[in-house]
């Protein structure tokens, strides 16, 4: 993985960060509905960690 350019990870990082947002909000929705969330929130929390993981790599892959 060392070999991805630091733009693409940041890009990675980026897509993932705002896939995570989206799925908080759609989990907060099905909670209010009294629906089962559970599965939103974990893929949420994963894929925020990812991009902060992935934008952390980038950053540190430009200098």
């Amino acid at each position: 993985m060392e070999n991805i350019d630091w733009r693409i990870r940041l890009a990675g990082g980026a897509i993932m960060m705002i896939g995570g947002i989206l799925s908080v909000i759609h989990a907060l929705e099905l909670r209010s509905s009294g629906e089962d969330f559970n599965q939103f929130g974990i893929l949420a929390m994963l894929a925020i960690w990812g991009g902060c993981d992935w934008i952390i790599k980038g950053i540190q892959g430009k200098k």
